[in-house]
């Protein structure tokens, strides 16, 4: 199936990959600004994701009829979610754990799915990105399961999340050239 197309060196994912492994450098030497700054961008992201909802109310009321009252109810909650992490960090810390957990998951299963086109590449290549993949899932996993570990050590497992991601992300990069 993917004999019949050449990929070519992968600029996107190679650069994907460097920009995570400064992310996690820079998570590891400056832990605290790291994890605020991740939490006021939420916060930032969150208010106004929920007041650019507000402004489209209306229009939207007219597409979808009372089912926009919803999105309504959901855009203050976005708001309130946004000022409570502007204005209280340690809640948005604790919750971030929870969405760097469930995104580690996403990317780590999304990875594991499609993994399979690296063995035309080279059993090399796929068996270090299964690897990969696979400890980025247990980060997920132990990031949800138990949040003392998440809280005690979040720093060091979103940089090694974000080491493991970069690394795998260019080796990929390389892989898809042959």
């Amino acid at each position: 199936m993917f004999n019949d197309h050449r990929w070519g060196f992968d600029w996107t994912e190679f650069m994907t990959g460097i920009v995570f492994l400064i992310a996690a450098y820079f998570v590891m030497k400056q832990p605290k600004a790291a994890l605020l700054s991740l939490v006021f961008l939420f916060a930032i992201a969150a208010i106004i994701s929920g007041i650019t909802t507000i402004g489209g109310y209306t229009k939207l009321r007219r597409e979808t009829g009372l089912r926009a009252n919803f999105a309504l109810v959901f855009a203050v909650i976005d708001i309130l979610v946004g000022l409570l992490f502007l204005f209280h960090a340690p809640t948005g810390i604790v919750v971030l754990g929870y969405v760097f957990a469930f995104w580690f998951l996403i990317d780590s299963i999304e990875r594991l799915v499609v993994a399979s086109h690296l063995r035309v590449f080279g059993m090399g290549y796929y068996v270090l990105s299964l690897i990969l993949d696979v400890l980025s899932l247990a980060i997920g996993i132990m990031l949800i399961f138990n949040p003392i570990v998440a809280a005690v050590s979040f720093n060091l497992l979103v940089s090694v999340y974000f080491a493991i991601f970069g690394v795998n992300a260019i080796l990929i990069a390389f892989a898809r050239r042959n």
